[in-house]
């Protein structure tokens, strides 16, 4: 079996991001060890000329669904790593970030925020592995379609 068989994709896509808006998505870790969680932006316009692609780009976690959020050290950009520049639209993705947790030890609930420096589309695509069961249906596995060979 590949061990890739076995995770659970979770995603979430905003078309337009207003500058100074935030993109959220919480994440249920429940059964899991670890997480990937890709945030992409579209290009950004020639006129965006940032030296950065997010004013808020971090990983927050809590106990509670919708609340108690609090930011998971390693993981705030500005303060533990710094977000790359933004990339003009003759880029076919704008930006994208990778944050890899280990789940261990983390609270059950992660969510991804973010604010782009200019209106943009951001998607957030987060594959859960390790799990307590590993899931086999495409509907447990997150997606429409679940082609393996």
């Amino acid at each position: 079996m590949n061990h890739v068989e076995a995770t659970k994709t979770v995603a979430k896509s905003a078309i337009a991001v207003a500058i100074g808006a935030t993109h959220s998505h919480e994440i249920d870790t429940l059964g899991y060890s670890y997480a990937s969680i890709d945030v992409l932006y579209s290009p950004f316009t020639a006129a965006a000329g940032a030296s950065t692609a997010a004013a808020v780009l971090k990983l927050q976690q809590s106990d509670a669904s919708g609340s108690d959020q609090a930011d998971v050290d390693g993981y705030v950009g500005g303060t533990d790593f710094t977000p790359g520049p933004a990339v003009t639209a003759t880029s076919s993705v704008g930006y994208s970030c990778r944050f890899d947790v280990d789940l261990r030890g983390k609270k059950r609930y992660l969510t991804v925020a973010t604010s782009p420096v200019s209106a943009v589309g951001v998607v957030t695509v987060c594959r859960l592995s390790k799990g307590v069961e590993g899931p086999v249906s495409a509907t447990a596995k997150g997606v429409a379609n679940a082609v393996s060979g």
